[in-house]
């Protein structure tokens, strides 16, 4: 996609422009994350329907970062609105996101997600596509003081939602702005994301179809120039038919 590239101190390379995108039900606390990825308390961003935009720079890095609206809980009869934005989202950040992170608030003393729950962030991440899960990572946003009991039941609640985006997964303790430790931990993963695609971002749906059609369209065109070619190379004996007698013409037409 043409993105230049920085290297890290550890030598890995990563990319001078970062672009991700928060899901999450409404209870997810997803502005607390964004403040603990930007190192902003007083961090605001530009609104967008219903979705909002967060510019800012890390470590010379220009980030942009999109939060998607919220659905309630385990429901699954989001309102039409809601989840058009949702699908949306992805827009805001031309040509598209390299990182989605699905947010799975883990809270003190709290039980872990409800089957309905993870069922419910299942369902609205996919009205993406299914091709969501490829550029995916799942982030508990813990408050402080959750033990490590209360996380580990939450991870093993979301097992289906980790099989399919591969396992990837990050804790975030989101009070005080998070701990530095883990955000930087939390960008090196959405780094090896981007390596493990090779660059590439997500293409929202609308865009995946059109370029399928162009693709297509181009490969049949291909495959009838070289058939033309074939025929040019190796042109039907028409002469056989005007030369036969008609009544063997007749006969090769009959069968």
């Amino acid at each position: 996609m043409g993105t230049k590239f920085l290297t890290s101190p550890q030598g890995s390379s990563m990319q001078s422009m970062l672009r991700v995108v928060l899901f999450g039900n409404t209870g997810a606390d997803k502005n607390n994350v964004i403040k603990s990825m930007l190192i902003g308390e007083n961090l605001t961003g530009e609104k967008n329907g219903l979705c909002t935009l967060y510019k800012s720079e890390r470590a010379g890095r220009r980030i942009s970062v999109v939060e998607a609206p919220g659905w309630h809980g385990h429901s699954q009869q989001t309102p039409e609105n809601i989840k058009e934005e949702i699908t949306r989202s992805v827009l805001l950040c031309p040509p598209g996101p390299h990182a989605l992170l699905l947010v799975i608030p883990v809270k003190t003393l709290s039980e872990e997600p409800s089957v309905g729950e993870m069922n419910a962030a299942e369902m609205h991440m996919e009205l993406l596509s299914e091709r969501v899960w490829k550029h995916s990572i799942v982030l508990f946003a813990c408050d402080e003081g959750v033990e490590e009991t209360t996380i580990r039941k939450h991870v093993q609640s979301a097992e289906k939602i980790l099989e399919k985006c591969g396992g990837r997964s990050h804790v975030l303790q989101t009070s005080a702005c998070g701990s530095q430790t883990q955000i930087s931990e939390l960008f090196q993963k959405i780094d090896s994301l981007v390596e493990e695609s090779r660059g590439d971002v997500f293409i929202p749906q609308a865009y995946y179809e059109l370029i399928q059609k162009k693709t297509l369209e181009a490969s049949g065109a291909t495959e009838l120039r070289q058939r033309r070619g074939s025929l040019q190379h190796n042109p039907p004996n028409c002469e056989y038919y005007f030369t036969k007698p008609t009544a063997d013409l007749s006969h090769t037409l009959i069968y």
